[in-house]
């Protein structure tokens, strides 16, 4: 009963065929013995000595050895295929038995194959076939996973096309679509990681919300007037000015659209540093300019010091090069001058020996 809770026939049938084979002639003997006691010693036929007994402690032995033979079996198939096995975990978790039926039931035949070949002892065959298995498997697991966790969100994205959001905000959303085929590569590199993955689905989400948002606001901005989108504008300048009134800045209303919004937030950003909202003053500004007047001139002093101190070291190694050149050249003078001196002695001895003797006077 364990083995076949355990799956031991699927990776060695024939040996548990004969093990059951064996386990049910015992029974048979066994039935005999609860009939007639005495049988246990009876001989099972006239030419054979073997008591009945004898012959199902026999058979019970030869079951017991096909049983251990099938459980090595399927132990050596659960060292080899423990990642194919988990794999199917995984294609189960992501519904791909359900959503990709062929695709799982050609993989499972596939498994099935490479089973056989461990069942019959040719486990060498079985790790060669391998590989191939866990790849196909690991591409239906991206398929599957990605439509487990992205096939609404494609739908609505879809759908949104040929919406409002197609027709009014395309640049949105086209970053809506940019942010779900990123979805779509954090489950190819690694379906199993699920925070990444549902990280990557609300940033999409969030793209495709705000894709719909700039679309109703672009259909009533098309639909409008220009009389009717001067009292939008006025309008939304004034919740503006709300905000600068709460916020504790300056009245900006005075400035374009944008310049006012850019103004706000250094306004918010100034409160959030803990320094006064509003716009900068006169004094702040000539402060300002005073402090980078400042800084530029210490930058120039510190320019001409780097220039006077660089000029000053390349004037010494001049002066060193010049030094070396003069005793250089001191030195080849003399040794020249004394070249000079050695050649008027000799011509001088050469001359003194040339020179005839004096006659004596008569």
């Amino acid at each position: 009963a364990k083995a076949q809770a355990d799956h031991v026939e699927t990776y060695a049938p024939d040996q548990m065929a004969q093990a059951r084979s064996a386990l049910a002639e015992a029974r048979r003997y066994a039935e005999r013995f609860q009939a007639d006691p005495d049988n246990v010693n009876k001989s099972i036929s006239l030419f054979f000595g073997d008591s009945m007994g004898g012959q199902a402690l026999s058979l019970l032995a030869q079951a017991n050895e096909a049983l251990s033979r099938a459980e090595a079996n399927k132990r050596q198939a659960d060292s080899i295929f423990a990642e194919a096995n988990e794999n199917f975990t995984w294609l189960k978790k992501f519904q791909a038995p359900v959503h990709f039926r062929y695709e799982y039931q050609e993989l499972e035949r596939a498994q099935k194959s490479l089973v056989e070949y461990v069942a019959d002892g040719r486990s060498d065959k079985a790790v060669q076939g391998l590989p191939r298995l866990l790849q196909r498997q690991q591409a239906l697991e991206i398929a599957a996973a990605q439509r487990f966790y992205l096939y609404e969100l494609s739908r609505q994205v879809e759908w949104h096309e040929h919406a409002l959001v197609g027709r009014y905000a395309a640049l949105s959303y086209s970053n809506a679509l940019g942010a779900l085929n990123k979805a779509n590569r954090v489950v190819a590199q690694n379906s199993r990681d699920e925070a990444a993955i549902l990280a990557a689905k609300r940033e999409a989400e969030f793209s495709l919300a705000i894709a719909s948002a700039v679309a109703a606001d672009m259909q009533k901005l098309v639909n409008m007037d220009r009389q009717s989108m001067e009292r939008w504008l006025i309008l939304l300048t004034t919740k503006l000015h709300t905000m600068a009134g709460a916020i504790g800045a300056d009245d900006v209303r005075d400035q374009e659209l944008m310049t006012q919004v850019d103004l706000l937030t250094a306004a918010a950003q100034h409160n959030k540093d803990g320094q006064p909202a509003g716009r900068p003053t006169a004094q702040k500004a000539e402060s300002e300019l005073v402090a980078e007047a400042e800084k530029g001139a210490v930058k120039e002093v510190d320019k001409n010091t780097d220039k006077g101190t660089a000029n000053q070291a390349a004037t010494e190694e001049i002066n060193q090069r010049v030094a070396e050149l003069e005793q250089s050249l001191e030195a080849k003078v003399k040794a020249l001058t004394e070249q000079l001196q050695a050649i008027q002695a000799a011509n001088q001895r050469a001359e003194a020996q040339a020179e005839p003797a004096a006659e004596p006077e008569l």
